[in-house]
């Protein structure tokens, strides 16, 4: 989770990891696993990652899945139609999978109500 909210601040910010990782004065093979999820920045270390970033310790360490941001390896940008950058979408995420779930409900009650509509409308123009 953290690795990928590092590496999206990051690229928010415009920064390469060796410039982020002399901000922070440490590494950037340290900062490389941070960002990769093979280790962890220490507590002291995460306060320096939230001054740079400009974020309190709760955005960083909280999961945003409730948001559709996500931090899995099928992470993916999500683009309007304007090219546009909406969000992180965490395509594993169980809240995702449930609203997408229920979408699909929805719209499969549009249809049903749709088929409806044109049977009765297809009947009144046999009958005509």
């Amino acid at each position: 989770m953290i690795g990928t909210k590092l590496a999206r601040l990051r690229k928010q910010k415009g920064l390469s990891q060796d410039e982020i990782a002399a901000l922070l004065n440490v590494s950037q093979p340290a900062y490389h696993k941070w960002e990769s999820g093979l280790s962890k920045p220490t507590n002291d270390n995460i306060l320096k990652i939230c001054e740079v970033f400009e974020i309190d310790v709760d955005e960083l360490l909280h999961d945003e899945t409730s948001t559709f941001t996500g931090n899995t390896i099928s992470d993916s940008t999500v683009l309007n139609s304007s090219n546009s950058v909406i969000s992180n979408i965490n395509m594993y995420s169980p809240e995702l999978m449930g609203q997408l779930l229920k979408n699909q409900e929805q719209i499969t009650q549009i249809l049903l109500t749709q088929n409806k509509l044109i049977e009765t409308m297809m009947q009144n123009i046999h009958k005509s």
